[in-house]
């Protein structure tokens, strides 16, 4: 049976606060962390549902109500996903560039868009030559009435789907349907985002590929593209984010986005493996932007993104969230309980951040229950304060830590043991209390299942 093996780092006096990445305060940003040596793909599943992200194998959680730029987990239930119309733009923009190799319309589309209509001169109206207009004659008998268009295009759509063989309304809805029923009758025709996405054999003016590759334990596939996806890192690093050329080598690369302690593992034969991979897009056969992601039980995972700057103009950020996306539906249905994109934090505070609430529908955990709540209803009370209970009812809290400490696991000179029996050993009140803070922010069923190493 795979255990994960976790090191807590526990500060007696609490969290140093840290330099903020979102805020750029200096000393705000606290949180607790934990070295993973090894960790099984339902743990870590299990911990990101209680706010824990890894970066790497280091893992951390915030402490919610002192951090300055409090970080909520997001995820998105993608069966459920609709595009926005931001979305789809972003979508098209990439095919038009793929067709056309432009992401400009074409040049006759575009000058039909842009001329006027030729404008009527003053005293032009005037100087033409009036019409004779005749009598009529009345409806020509011999022809079929006059019908409106809505009605002739629902008529052509009922024919189409009797030659496909699909169910269709016998008849179409009276003109006297309310707006609602029209409403529901528009929203059950939106084009999904698989509807997008590009055709493989599709002849194009650019070919786009996107690969799977396993990046821990690294395959084949990832030493041979190693270096060509550091460069767009580093690239990536220097231009967005403005990092020193000195601080993004390949040693730091691979301690961020390579090195990780998941374990990989199948739910069953001809499933997804889960672990952690890099997606890697191409166009022409250059590498332009790599997706790192876990897959995890029940959900698909975004740890992090980046491209390469050439390709801005292309919205590469947004295209591989809906690619992504994508994936996961993809996955959903040839297995239902695997219906959920993860997208990392959502930070309220920081207008850059707060994108990711666009992916809709979306949910929020609440920091104190873990429970899920849409992110429509987080949103009003984080507009009032930073930090913010989700959950409404007052008698839901979670498990106190007390009930389940003696039954934590610790992994003590090669021995795993629960905590009540490494307490008859070596009990100490220093290692009670960093016990039950790790605990505490694991929960009882994770706490219960992995080893905490102890010296």
């Amino acid at each position: 049976m795979q255990r994960s093996i976790v090191e807590y780092f526990y500060e007696p006096d609490g969290p140093t606060p840290q330099r903020c990445g979102y805020c750029k305060s200096e000393n705000s940003s606290i949180s607790n962390g934990m070295w993973a040596h090894h960790m099984t793909c339902q743990d870590y599943k299990d911990l990101i549902d209680r706010g824990w992200r890894r970066s790497g194998k280091y893992c951390y959680k915030p402490v919610m109500d002192r951090t300055c730029c409090p970080l909520y987990t997001i995820k998105c239930d993608a069966p459920a996903f609709q595009l926005s119309r931001s979305q789809k733009v972003v979508l098209k923009k990439l095919n038009r560039y793929l067709e056309l190799g432009s992401t400009k319309l074409p040049e006759s589309f575009a000058l039909k868009l842009a001329s006027p209509k030729p404008k009527m001169q003053i005293g032009e109206a005037s100087a033409k030559v009036p019409r004779t207009v005749r009598p009529g004659t009345g409806k020509d008998p011999s022809k079929p009435p006059c019908r409106k268009a809505k009605e002739v295009r629902r008529e052509r759509k009922m024919g189409k789907c009797i030659k496909s063989g699909q169910n269709c309304p016998e008849q179409s809805p009276p003109f006297s349907a309310s707006v609602q029923d029209l409403k529901l009758d528009a929203t059950d025709h939106k084009k999904s985002v698989e509807e997008f996405l590009p055709i493989p054999d599709k002849q194009l003016a650019h070919k786009f590929e996107v690969k799977l590759i396993q990046s821990s334990p690294p395959s084949p596939e990832f030493h041979t593209t190693f270096k060509e996806s550091y460069a767009v890192y580093r690239k990536y690093q220097i231009n967005v984010h403005k990092d020193k050329p000195s601080e993004v080598t390949e040693k730091q690369f691979t301690r961020f986005l390579v090195d990780s302690p998941l374990m990989r593992s199948k739910k069953s034969e001809g499933s997804i493996e889960y672990g952690s991979y890099h997606q890697h897009y191409y166009i022409d056969g250059k590498l332009f932007m790599v997706g790192v992601v876990d897959f995890l039980p029940n959900c698909l995972s975004s740890v992090y993104v980046y491209y390469d700057t050439d390709f801005s103009f292309l919205s590469p950020g947004v295209y591989s969230a809906l690619y992504e996306l994508a994936e996961t539906r993809k996955l959903y249905k040839s297995d239902h309980t695997f219906r959920y994109y993860y997208m990392g934090y959502y930070v309220h505070s920081c207008p850059k951040m707060k994108y990711k609430g666009h992916y809709a529908p979306s949910f929020l955990a609440c920091p104190e229950t873990y429970r899920w709540v849409p992110i429509e209803k987080c949103r009003v009370k984080l507009d009032a304060a930073k930090y913010s209970r989700f959950e409404e009812d007052p008698k839901v809290k979670p498990f106190e830590v007390d009930s389940y400490i003696d039954q934590a696991l610790v992994l003590y000179e090669r021995q795993a043991m629960p905590y009540s029996i490494f307490r008859a050993i070596r009990g100490g009140e220093a290692e009670y209390k960093k016990i039950k803070e790790y605990a505490r922010l694991a929960g009882k069923d994770v706490s219960c299942r992995m080893l905490l190493y102890m010296e």
